[in-house]
């Protein structure tokens, strides 16, 4: 077994609470929840963290923020053997931006650290938007974006954030790293593109282009802390002199089982200064490319046309940034 920090003990009394650190914080509480038994594993560095991955593979779940993870573990969705806790890793916390690599998010970085990161509110406002948009600052100081996409929930708010900023992931374990577009990252319903002894290690972003804007728009039923219903991710490029649309990403979020990049609803709105007809059109588009489901809180169809409001909201106010920014 990997020499690390192991919050329980070898001794008889130690061992028998194994696993038993979080229930009791819920039972003191008042929450009542109940997790099944399993071995807390501390590493001291990311190579600790791969050779751990690679010795208990399916057995084990990492733990970052546990806002998903502890709640999926109580309603024994995952009942892993081992729980890795990497909050430690100070060297997968980082939030960097340089001017020409970009935005650069560890997997362990939280999100209302993020929101505290003045050149994410100002070039990549879509993102800074969506997470806010996750929850409550408890919620906050405690998720990762990371956490957040290996989460692979369909309801996520970052992910089409992100790929509106065509995001890559990099992906790590004992054999090595690999590097892939988000978007291609998140294959379906809780399903991403790690295989057994793999973590997401770090997000990178690139720099904003001149003349650029963003937005995420998203709908919920009653407003306040609950999942989104629809939700649209959209940034810009616009030339400065003509004001026409220069490149445009145009992500929709809870459509589909994974996040949509809308290329019919860019090809319509590149290469010409917007106006009613084209986005028109080009919320049609986002309709036609999304496949949404009936559930008890609505309907395909009405996802669909909340879709091409939230599409339309989102454009004109990424646009009206990436004019004010030129001006």
């Amino acid at each position: 077994m990997v020499d690390s920090y192991i919050i329980s003990s070898s001794r008889g009394a130690a061992r028998s609470r194994r696993g038993h650190f979080f229930c009791a914080v819920r039972r003191r509480l008042g929450l009542n929840m109940h997790l099944p038994n399993f071995e807390y594993l501390a590493p001291r560095n990311p190579g600790e963290l791969a050779t751990m991955l690679a010795e208990y593979g399916s057995d084990a779940r990492i733990l970052c923020g546990g806002t998903d993870l502890l709640v999926q573990m109580k309603d024994y969705a995952h009942t892993p053997k081992y729980v890795i806790d990497i909050n430690s890793l100070d060297s997968l916390a980082t939030i960097s931006f340089d001017e020409q690599q970009g935005l650069y998010i560890g997997a362990t970085a939280k999100m209302d650290e993020l929101l505290l990161v003045p050149v994410v509110k100002e070039g990549y406002r879509a993102l800074w938007t969506a997470t806010e948009t996750v929850g409550a600052r408890q919620i906050l100081s405690m998720s990762s974006i990371a956490g957040n996409i290996c989460n692979a929930s369909p309801a996520a708010d970052t992910p089409p954030a992100l790929a509106a900023f065509d995001a890559e992931v990099k992906i790590s374990s004992s054999a090595g790293s690999r590097a892939m577009p988000l978007i291609e990252f998140i294959l379906g319903n809780r399903k991403t593109a790690l295989t057994t002894g793999e973590y997401l290690e770090s997000i990178t972003l690139p720099p904003p282009a001149p003349n650029s804007g963003s937005a995420y728009q998203h709908f919920r039923v009653r407003g306040g802390m609950e999942i989104a219903m629809v939700s649209a991710a959209v940034s810009v490029q616009v030339d400065p002199d003509s004001g026409a649309v220069v490149d445009s990403r145009i992500i929709l979020g809870v459509v589909a089982p994974t996040p949509i990049r809308a290329k019919a609803a860019e090809l319509i709105v590149n290469g010409q200064v917007p106006n009613e007809e084209s986005l028109r059109s080009a919320a049609q588009a986002c309709a036609d490319a999304s496949k949404p489901i009936d559930d008890f809180r609505a309907s395909a169809d009405y996802r669909k046309e909340v879709l091409k409001v939230l599409f339309e909201r989102a454009f004109a106010e990424a646009y009206e940034q990436a004019t004010d920014s030129g001006a």
